[in-house]
């Protein structure tokens, strides 16, 4: 009986006594606790290499000028085809959880897993100057189709420390009948608004109108934004610079750049920073190579060849003035892009151009 009872005690004070050490470790926890599986960066890191020569940067952005305008529309259409055939795998092993369904604003857009945030609907994109971009849907409300993830949105822009916001198009959309507020809204329109979001109250602190070389550009809004946890008593409070292209239908911390579908603008806006800053390395790529590069990150990229037309312009243009080069390479083909835009093209062969 004295043995029975000593091993009893022994397995019990045992027991007690790993229970309380697991505790103390935080390796025990009675909670739910949601597991990320951890992002893969699907770029090697190239931040340290060197710029190319004057002179071979005047040839890598000339050459993206190349060819007629009916090659340069037959290379978009290509490459939106590329797009459009793209393999698109959402399985990824233990601990990935698919996003809900009920997540997606378009369940046509599948996640790549690997570059997946998990929180929304959203993939991670490196530049190779390491500007973090998080490519985004916009937030959804609660409704019969959608479950709202307007909270999840800001727990990430919490858990991230996002400093900058992009969102790209106006609040309230013409549907063809009428101006349409959207609905996600995450913040108030006009300085001094304020909303309540789950655990947090959204105040819009300033809004104006962004200064482009000293006059304001009513296309672009700049609004400060301050989101308060009013759960937590200490440094409860973080304040974001939030642009608003209203006409479009520090690098340590991630940018969020989000349309409503997180797609076609979204990825035309970041490919700007993404493939110009591949090229200024790479004498021996041309922009179909950067392109390429761009899509493996986000499903579905892009909607039309036009979007894919208008990025390589924005590409020519952001390498002429970043190292100040003649104006006449982008006039080249803007104005070649601008000649296909005129002709009112809708399909060719399957594959939309606008």
């Amino acid at each position: 009986v004295l043995y029975v009872s000593f091993s009893i005690i022994f397995i019990a004070g045992f027991t007690v006594t790993a229970v309380l050490l697991l505790w103390c470790k935080k390796l025990l926890c009675f909670s739910k606790r949601q597991m990320f599986c951890p992002i893969i960066d699907m770029d090697k890191q190239e931040d340290l290499y060197p710029p190319l020569s004057e002179d071979l940067i005047v040839l890598v952005t000339g050459s993206l000028t190349f060819g007629t305008n009916e090659e340069k529309f037959d290379s978009w259409i290509k490459l939106m085809r590329m797009v459009m055939e793209e393999k698109r795998r959402e399985k990824r092993k233990y601990p990935f959880r698919k996003l809900p369904p009920r997540k997606y604003r378009n369940y046509s857009i599948p996640l790549n897993p690997l570059t997946s945030l998990q929180i929304i609907h959203g993939n991670r994109i490196r530049s190779r100057d390491n500007t973090v971009f998080y490519a985004t849907q916009m937030p959804m409300e609660q409704s019969e189709h959608f479950d709202e993830t307007l909270i999840d949105f800001l727990n990430l822009i919490w858990k991230d420390e996002i400093e900058v916001l992009v969102m790209l198009g106006p609040t309230r959309p013409y549907d063809g009948k009428e101006f349409v507020q959207l609905d996600g809204m995450y913040f108030c329109e006009g300085a001094k608004g304020k909303m309540t979001i789950g655990s947090y109250e959204v105040e819009t602190l300033k809004e104006m109108p962004f200064l482009v070389d000293g006059k304001n550009n009513n296309d672009v809004l700049m609004r400060t934004i301050r989101i308060t946890d009013k759960k937590k008593k200490k440094n409860n409070f973080r304040e974001i610079t939030h642009f608003q292209y209203v006409s479009w239908n520090d690098k340590d911390k991630p940018i969020i750049v989000h349309c409503t579908e997180g797609v076609g603008r979204t990825m035309a806006f970041i490919g700007l920073d993404y493939i110009s800053s591949h090229l200024e390395i790479h004498d021996e790529w041309k922009f179909e190579d950067g392109f390429k590069k761009l899509i493996e990150k986000r499903y579905k990229s892009f909607q039309n060849a036009q979007q894919i037309g208008w990025l390589e312009v924005g590409v020519v243009y952001f390498l002429t003035k970043k190292y100040e080069l003649e104006m006449a390479m982008f006039d080249a083909i803007n104005t070649k892009y601008s000649t296909i835009c005129a002709k009112g093209i809708t399909e060719v062969g399957g594959v939309r151009w606008r």
